[in-house]
């Protein structure tokens, strides 16, 4: 392996280690608290209006679990 292609593996390596010690683990109470949290503010940017809870709860399930996951959508 050249030079350069150690130095992109350890470059690799080291942002993945970080990226996995960035967020720390998180119950499923606190997950779904998170969620909730989320799927609230998300309803209220809404103005409460219209039977959205289901959707803004899904928004807000993605949306946390991308967060948790560094970011990659899933």
């Amino acid at each position: 392996m050249s030079k350069q292609g150690r130095k992109d593996r350890n470059k690799a390596q080291a942002s993945h280690h970080l990226a996995t010690e960035a967020m720390p683990a998180v119950s499923n109470g606190e997950r779904n608290g998170m969620i909730a949290e989320a799927a609230y503010l998300i309803a209220e940017r809404r103005g409460f209006l219209g039977d959205a809870a289901l959707d803004d709860w899904l928004r807000a399930e993605a949306e946390v679990s991308a967060r948790l996951s560094g970011g990659k959508q899933a």
